[in-house]
């Protein structure tokens, strides 16, 4: 199964690798229609994640807390 990148690549390089115009445009849009068919879960090109399937949000502050958070009820300090 081919990876995102690759399939868009292929698609750049087959239509002469433009900068600019509807191919370039719509490159992306293409991969991820193909990168979905061989998937249940359909590509996400807005999803932050390695694989696109938007499973897990890889890099995003929500994946997992730096730390846990803990909430003070009471003061530290005694006067």
């Amino acid at each position: 199964m081919a990876t995102f990148d690759e399939i868009k690549a292929t698609i750049l390089d087959v239509a002469g690798n433009p900068t600019s115009g509807a191919i370039a445009d719509l490159a992306d849009s293409w991969a991820a229609a193909i990168v979905s068919l061989d998937s249940d879960v359909p590509y996400k090109l807005e999803a932050k994640d390695g694989d696109g399937d938007g499973k897990v949000q890889d890099g995003t502050p929500f994946e997992r807390p730096a730390k846990k958070e803990t909430r003070v009820t009471k003061p530290a300090e005694t006067r």
